[in-house]
């Protein structure tokens, strides 16, 4: 995936999303008025802002291409292309709504389609707009762009379905771009978990700073197919993949004496079974921290996801991460061979699990 370039304008930037961002998001993304024409969550709270910016950050830079706008040093909106076939994009833009009537939105896009036609190979761009929206209507007609048809009932805002008003702009002949498809709302994130030293709760982009801290320590990495070098881009990556991870496979940031000092999974694998993955700062090991916080991951599995086996896997060498299976009880059911490429070598895997009918966590949580 290539770095999305950043675009300036005379009063504007227009850079890729990051995980400082999600205060000016839920900023102005909390005014109704700014919401009122737009499929977006009512009331919208933080963690939509979270989810949103950890959507933005991991887009592809091939078919969807999602830009920061930046006005006096803050977000104040955002812009967008999704590819929908070769050749053919959408547009999409939002500023907040102080900045309304100054332009900006119509010098941003001005950027964005001139990027599109000259660097992406684009020859149709489409927009799409509520039909009681003229503001937006202004916007795309101000960038050139035709007016092409009006689609009854094309979308639901705010419980109601309403027509959608669709513009475009040609560089160069033209071809039908494929029906988009409806985007997939992300599940909530995982409920939070306590044990006598952690809580465990859902990751935030603000998270990237600690997970970058520990993250970077070559020695927490040795045995994890992770990026090296681990840079703060990782880290932001890393924390927007566990945002956006659905509710039956739940991804909690491990929270110690305030700080992020690693993470915990319950991957659903179908058919009754469950992944448990984990990692800990390595100032932390040796404490009992990662046991106590699988110990209450690994009951949430089996009484929340119900789940009838969960089973973990570690590089054959890192004995540290056996005995924190051996001490959830979990039994050992094999090794593969040269399983994993890690940094160039072929690795051994081992396997632990545990069936629900053997699951004891207070006996793990003591040990």
């Amino acid at each position: 995936m290539e770095a999305l370039p950043e675009l300036r304008t005379e009063r504007l930037l227009l850079r890729p999303f990051c995980s400082g961002d999600v205060d000016d998001v839920f900023a102005y993304a909390t005014d109704p008025e700014w919401s009122r024409y737009l499929p977006v969550p009512d009331p919208y709270t933080r963690r939509d802002a979270e989810e949103f910016v950890a959507r933005c950050l991991l887009a592809d830079g091939e078919r969807r291409f999602e830009w920061a706008v930046v006005h006096d040093g803050r977000v104040s909106g955002g812009i967008s292309l999704t590819v929908h076939r070769p050749g053919v994009a959408e547009l999409g833009y939002s500023t907040a709504r102080p900045l309304w009537g100054q332009g900006l939105a119509t010098e941003a896009a001005r950027a964005v389609i001139a990027h599109a036609f000259e660097n992406l190979g684009l020859v149709r761009i489409q927009a799409f707009a509520d039909r009681r929206n003229k503001g937006s209507w202004r916007v795309m007609e101000k960038l050139g762009m035709q007016r092409v048809g009006v689609a009854h009932g094309d979308r639901l805002v705010g419980g109601e379905r309403v027509d959608s008003v669709s513009y475009e702009i040609l560089r160069e002949g033209s071809s039908p771009a494929d029906e988009q498809a409806p985007p997939q709302p992300a599940e909530a994130g995982p409920s939070e978990l306590r044990t006598s030293r952690l809580l465990l709760r859902p990751f935030r982009m603000a998270d990237a700073g600690d997970v970058f801290a520990y993250g970077s320590d070559e020695e927490w990495a040795r045995y994890l197919d992770v990026q090296q070098p681990y840079t703060r881009r990782s880290a932001e990556e890393d924390v927007a993949r566990a945002i956006l991870a659905g509710g039956a496979s739940p991804m909690w940031a491990i929270v110690h004496e305030g700080r992020v000092v690693g993470g915990v999974t319950v991957i659903d694998r179908g058919a009754g079974a469950g992944e448990l993955g984990y990692s800990l700062a390595r100032p932390l090991w040796g404490q009992g921290l990662m046991t106590e916080a699988a110990t209450v991951a690994a009951t949430y599995g089996f009484e929340m996801l119900d789940l009838v086996r969960i089973y973990a896997s570690t590089d054959i060498r890192n004995t540290a991460s056996w005995r924190v299976m051996e001490k959830l009880g979990m039994k050992r059911e094999g090794v593969l061979r040269r399983h994993r490429l890690i940094r160039g070598e072929y690795v051994d895997d081992v396997f632990y699990g545990i069936l629900r009918e053997e699951w004891m966590p207070s006996r793990s949580a003591r040990e």
